[in-house]
């Protein structure tokens, strides 16, 4: 049967790329006016889904085992949020919404992945696999926009801002080899995982024409994936 067929040997390092589709979540979202009285407001957001990417850099040790290095980027997802809720209870009448913010990520992330099939000496074409990560990412909020009716100056934009911090993955996936035994393989590889890449933050200066006043607290909120990818790894050893 096709996954009965005996696989190259495929031991050794590797390089691999992915194409995925994100599902983005961007919870726990919220900000800080700039008087000292007010509350932090929070936010029930909405987000658009991306395309993101990988390229990595690994080695199989081929008893189910193998681990490598992967750089990640996404594209850019539109965010905005209505108000939900605020710290002192106040009506959501009285604050502000996100109209417009964005955020992307790129991360640096070493990844083990392993085989149950694989490490019981099955050598089928067919490998089914678990996947965990652990790493940095960078993200990216661009400008973005808080509208209030009830201020003196309803609508106000401030800067963008970058910020790093601890990014972690778990993920499932499978791969089949593309090649007969005896060619230089290539691994076909479809995969869902999880991604929590930490806390993004906008900025909390004020564009010209804005104001001058700086919330406590600018926009913020935790960012994470779920991506559904594809991928070809490519051992680079013939054996």
């Amino acid at each position: 049967g096709l996954f009965s067929r005996v696989a190259s040997v495929t031991f050794g390092p590797y390089v691999r790329f992915e194409l995925g589709r994100s599902q983005v979540d961007t919870s726990d979202a919220k900000w800080h006016p700039p008087g000292s009285s007010d509350p932090t407001v929070f936010f029930s957001t909405d987000e658009g889904d991306y395309t993101s990417g990988a390229v990595a850099m690994g080695y199989d040790f081929q008893n189910g085992l193998r681990a490598e290095v992967a750089f990640i980027g996404t594209g850019t997802s539109g965010v905005t949020g209505s108000c939900s809720s605020a710290s002192d209870s106040s009506s959501c009448s009285e604050h502000a919404d996100i109209t417009k913010a964005s955020v992307s990520t790129s991360a640096l992330m070493g990844n083990v992945y392993y085989a149950p099939l694989e490490a019981r000496g099955s050598h089928s074409i067919f490998q089914p696999f678990i996947v965990a990560g652990l790493g940095v990412a960078r993200n990216t909020t661009g400008e973005w926009t808080r509208y209030n009716a009830a201020s003196e100056r309803p609508e106000r934009t401030f800067e963008g801002a970058s910020s790093s911090g601890l990014a972690w993955s778990v993920g499932v996936g499978a791969s089949v080899q593309l090649r007969k035994p005896g060619a230089w393989p290539i691994i076909l590889e479809g995969s869902w995982r999880y991604y929590d890449y930490g806390t993004a933050k906008g900025g909390a200066t004020a564009l010209p024409e804005n104001g001058e006043s700086s919330p406590i607290t600018p926009l913020q909120f935790d960012h994470t994936d779920q991506v559904l990818a594809v991928g070809l790894r490519i051992p680079l050893r013939r054996y």
